[in-house]
């Protein structure tokens, strides 16, 4: 359910309020008199791929992975 919000209030605290919804994926509803006029949402990104360091130098790559084997794919 979303947070209600005055317009005065959102106004007033409006970085406060992007970074609640950026950080807290938050929905914030705004109002005038009681009347829902418009609705902050967060935006849905890709799932972020950071290293895990639990993992590091254990992972080993070989060969080249940018070689262009296409041939080898076409004779087969």
């Amino acid at each position: 359910m979303p947070t209600l919000m005055n317009v005065n209030e959102a106004k007033a605290n409006f970085s406060s309020v992007l970074a609640n919804v950026e950080n807290n994926l938050a929905t914030i509803m705004i109002v005038r008199y009681g009347h829902p006029i418009a609705k902050i949402v967060p935006i849905k990104r890709n799932r972020d791929v950071s290293p895990m360091p639990e993992l590091a130098g254990k992972v080993k790559f070989s060969g080249d992975w940018f070689a262009d084997e296409a041939d080898e794919w076409e004779n087969a």
